[in-house]
């Protein structure tokens, strides 16, 4: 009768610890998601760039020599880190990193900066603070010059 009592003991405890809601799903994770991954663009205005430790940005210049739009260095936040904020949403914030800068560098002009961004699928993602959607695709477009 007592072992019974333990063993019902056991598998309450047990239970207590694994239904325990004090899991940290609010923290911060280093890097990028990898769901964001890979170079968005608006159209031919802008391309948005995701790696695994830092993010870059920059307009998309057109080039009447090479008869298309040039990617230039970007410009974005190094040492990211998110937090998933749920419904395909990420919070991203890192240290301003620009185009004259080294993106491994923290530089005394840094900034810390912080801004959310849905997948809306595969193929779209949206910035919330920008209003606006990038759009991935498959192969590099071929109005991009590479």
């Amino acid at each position: 009768m007592r072992s019974q009592k333990l063993i019902v003991l056991g598998f309450l405890l047990g239970g207590a610890f694994l239904l325990n809601p004090t899991a940290k799903a609010s923290t911060y994770h280093s890097g990028t998601p990898k769901a964001l991954r890979g170079c968005w663009y608006l159209g031919k205005q802008s391309y948005l760039e995701y790696w695994s430790r830092h993010t870059g940005m920059n307009n998309l210049q057109y080039s009447s020599v090479y008869g298309g739009y040039l990617k230039p260095n970007p410009y974005g936040l190094t040492y990211v880190k998110y937090k998933y904020l749920g419904y395909h949403t990420y919070r991203l914030t890192g240290w301003t990193y620009s185009t004259s800068q080294d993106f491994r560098v923290i530089d005394p002009t840094s900034e810390k900066y912080t801004y959310n961004v849905r997948l809306l699928n595969s193929k779209q993602l949206y910035l919330c603070d920008r209003n606006v959607t990038y759009t991935k695709y498959a192969t590099t477009p071929g109005w991009i010059v590479e």
